[in-house]
């Protein structure tokens, strides 16, 4: 072959190599762009999207606390009626007090009973259940574990018994103000019982509580600004009542508030003066309890209130 010619050779055979890389190259990019658009890949075919989907809902469930749940429960309540179960803590959103409860819930269609009392225990709550229920309730919030008897088994006990009853209505449980080390009992048990149980929806106001400006000189008790973040929290998990029927203040039954020191001002609540310091010991209605929580006031032990509630 003349020199020539093998030039020509050369020079053919690299056009045919450049046309065919570039033929290459355009269809690598044409199949790379359809894979970032369409989800296309050659031999397999079109990628569901909803696989992805799968994967971040997945992985986004896997991150949500226990407790927290997509709808309200006014969303799957049976009714409208509403008791609200607690402590000093309830009691000054009660309509003796600020009635803060009923203000902000009966425009929303909630026909409210709250029935709390300061300076009690757990134990309090189960009286309720039992002598309220039976009178026709759909939904409740329960907020019990600010007076702590530092014996975890019994407030299990209890709460345990307490949500039996309730259950299978939908219920809001709260967790309490840690003002006191031993207090991340009572939450821990709050927080088993929200895994255990379908029907609870929980509002964290051991977190909600550290807002600046929303407790009381205590620690423990909400000023107004307070009792308004309460009310806000609870009212985000219960959402709207179920039905068109009007809102209603239901007639209170228990109203019994220990004498308690150094609480928090309540315009129309009855204050007793304890003088000086270390501390008052409360017993339990019903029953007693060694080691219970401490206030500030004289070493005191207060006996079980059994007047009967006048309405």
């Amino acid at each position: 072959m003349t020199t020539a010619r093998r030039h020509s050779f050369l020079v053919a055979a690299l056009g045919i190599l450049l046309s065919v890389a570039t033929a290459c190259g355009s269809s690598i990019s044409d199949s790379t762009t359809t894979i970032a658009v369409s989800g296309t890949v050659a031999g397999v075919g079109n990628l569901p999207p909803q696989d992805l989907e799968s994967e971040t809902d997945s992985a986004n469930q896997s991150s949500v606390p226990p407790g927290s749940r997509p709808i309200t429960v006014g969303e799957i309540s049976s009714g409208p009626r509403l008791l609200m179960i607690g402590d000093s803590i309830f009691a000054g959103v009660s309509r003796r007090y600020s009635n803060m409860a009923c203000e902000r819930l009966v425009p929303l269609g909630w026909q409210v009973a709250v029935e709390a009392e300061r300076g009690r225990f757990i134990d309090l709550g189960l009286r309720i259940v039992k002598q309220k229920l039976p009178q026709g309730f759909d939904a409740a919030v329960l907020f019990l574990g600010t007076n702590y008897g530092k014996k975890q088994d019994v407030y299990q006990e209890y709460l345990d018994k307490i949500l039996d009853e309730l259950a299978p209505r939908p219920v809001i449980i709260l967790t309490a103000t840690e003002y006191k080390p031993f207090m991340r009992e009572v939450n821990a048990v709050i927080e088993e019982e929200v895994r255990t149980r379908d029907n609870l929806w929980l509002v964290d106001w051991r977190e909600i509580s550290k807002t600046p400006g929303a407790l009381w000189k205590d620690g423990i008790h909400p000023i107004d600004e307070g009792n308004a973040l309460l009310m806000d929290s609870i009212i985000e998990a219960l959402g709207n009542a179920p039905g068109d029927v009007p809102g209603e203040c239901l007639k209170v039954e228990f109203k019994d508030d220990a004498p308690l020191s150094n609480l928090v001002p309540i315009p129309g609540s009855v204050e007793t003066t304890v003088p000086d310091s270390t501390s008052t010991t409360l017993v339990e209605s019903g029953g007693s309890v060694p080691s219970s929580s401490t206030i500030v006031g004289t070493t005191t032990t207060l006996p079980t209130v059994t007047t009967t509630p006048a309405g």
